[in-house]
Parts: C-alpha cells; structure tokens; sequence
C-alpha cells in the first residue's frame, strides 16, 4: 500500500506540473501584447506609449521565450516566491493562506450539511421506496440538483436577508455569515448524494445475502448496518469526494455573490484586474485543491475496502 500511496503522489506531482505549464501559457496566450494588457489594467484603462510597454516588458522579462518564463516562475515559486501582484504590489502569498483557509472552512461545512441532510433521506427513501414521502423527497433532491447556484444564492438573499431579515447576505467575521453560502452550496450536493445512497441501497438490499439475512430471522436495522452499509460505503466515499471537489466549482460563483472573502471570489477578482501572477496562483491553489481531495479519497478507499486492499 505504501508503494501505491507513493506512485500516485509522484503522479499528482506530475499532473500538478503539467496543470501549471497549461495554466502560464493559456495567460500569455491571450489575445492582446502581454505586457501591455498588465499596464492598461494598472494604469485603469489608460492607453501606455510604446517606450513604457517596452521597458515593462524587459524589466518583467516578458520579452525572454515562454519556457524561459516559466522556468524562471517555477524555481521562484519552489523557493517559496510566488511573484507580486501586478495592481497592489504585495507578495501575492500574502493572505493566500487565509483566504484558503475561508474557502476551506465554507466548503466543509457545505459538505458536511449535505451529507447530514443527504444519507437520511437516502436512507428512508430507500427503506420506504414507493411512498409519497419517497415520491416528494426525490422530486425535492431533482430539483436542488437542477436549481443554478448563482440562483438559488440570490433567491435565499432576497428571501432571508431582505424580507425576513434573519442572516447576513454579505461578509464574514460570525457564523450567521457562513449559513447562506454553505446553504446554497449544500443543495445541490445533497440531491446528488441523497439518490446515489437510494439507488445504492435499493440494489444492495436486492441482493441474496440480504435475503439469506432475512431468513435467518437477523434483524433490518442490523442487516443495514452490519452487511448493507459497508458494502455502500467505497462508493458513496468515492462519490462524496468528488462532489467535495464540485463544490469548489459552486464557490466561486457563490462567494462572488456573498461576498466571502476566499480563493474563489480572490480569482473573480484578480480576473476582473487582470492580476495574471494572482490568477496564476488562484488556478494552481484550485487544482491543488482537486488533486489533494483525489488522493485523500483513494488511500480511504484503500484503507476501509479489504477488495481494493486484496488488489494491491
């Protein structure tokens, strides 16, 4: 097992070095001279003559080839220099570590309020399947699966902030601030984990070991969670790792609405300013985020599934 741990970090390793290549060179890609797109974003929109783009670009070395660039970013960012924004002039790691720290702290909790409203519904649609509870539930989970973020966020704005009253719709700082944020970002995560839990658990409990269990007289709770959920258990982690790495998709949308202070809205924003070191950054902390998750989820997988462990 230690083996395989290590082969797949040297391949998140590779796959995060070929993440950043395609990252620095879709930047400089664009259309328009680099380096004098940089200066009409600093200068606001003020058209530079060509003797300060020219001295721009030589003192930032953007006149040297693309590998070049790249290799001169890559050993700056190894040491731990990251490059300076482009608009404000500060180190670009300056609050990177807190605005990851929010978004982390936004998506854990949305997970975590979809999988608490999730795996129940799961579970009681498919212990009571062909009920009208089923029936309403299942439309419910559809529903919050199809509802876009950007709509619902505004929708539980306007409903909770505005005419209720009762949270914050911008901001940081309580943990009223987090509520909505975590709220629309958990609905649509749920619906997806609440019928993958049904349609698992529909199957599981059609299999023969289930009726062999019922037979011998073993009760239903305990069929459940000796024989039912271990064997559900690979897949719904592999699945909830997954919608984890969704969710930071949700984020960048929501925290720009709500105005959470995370990578997500760091990225709008820089985008917006057109800071390519800080959307550089961006880019890669947000694959980092999806690589990192991929590992997490697979050495669990390993370590509770005695199949994947047998195949090692």
């Amino acid at each position: 097992m230690a083996i395989q741990l290590f082969q797949r970090l040297v391949q998140a390793v590779i796959l995060l070095f070929v993440i950043s290549i395609v990252g620095f060179a879709l930047l400089r890609l664009l259309p328009g001279d680099f380096a004098e797109v940089l200066l009409l974003a600093q200068m606001d929109g003020t058209l530079p003559d060509p003797a300060t783009v020219t001295q721009f670009a030589q003192d930032n070395g953007f006149n040297d080839p693309m590998p070049v660039q790249y290799w001169h970013w890559l050993t700056d960012a190894l040491g731990g220099d990251l490059g300076q924004s482009f608009i404000t002039g500060e180190a670009v790691s300056s609050d990177m570590a807190l605005r990851i720290s929010r978004s982390l702290f936004l998506g854990v909790t949305s997970l975590a309020t979809a999988l608490i409203l999730a795996i129940p519904i799961g579970f009681f649609c498919a212990t009571h399947t062909g009920g009208w509870i089923d029936r309403a539930l299942t439309a419910l989970s559809v529903v919050g699966m199809s509802i876009p973020n950007f709509w619902l966020a505004l929708l539980m704005a306007l409903f909770f902030s505005l005419f209720l009253d009762l949270l914050p719709s911008s901001g940081h700082g309580t943990l009223a601030h987090v509520v909505l944020p975590a709220l629309v970002i958990a609905t649509s995560v749920t619906g997806v984990i609440a019928r993958f839990v049904r349609a698992r658990l529909l199957d599981e409990l059609s299999q023969d070991y289930v009726r062999t269990a019922n037979a011998k007289g073993m009760g239903r709770l305990r069929i459940l969670l000796s024989h039912v959920v271990p064997n559900i258990l690979p897949s719904t982690l592999t699945l909830t790792g997954l919608q984890f790495a969704k969710i930071f998709d949700g984020m960048i949308v929501v925290e720009t609405i709500f105005a959470w202070p995370g990578i997500g809205s760091l990225l709008v924003e820089s985008l917006f300013n057109r800071d390519y070191p800080l959307i550089q950054m961006c880019f890669l902390v947000i694959a980092s985020g999806y690589v990192v998750i991929n590992l997490v989820v697979d050495y669990l997988i390993t370590l509770i599934d005695p199949r994947v462990r047998g195949a090692i």
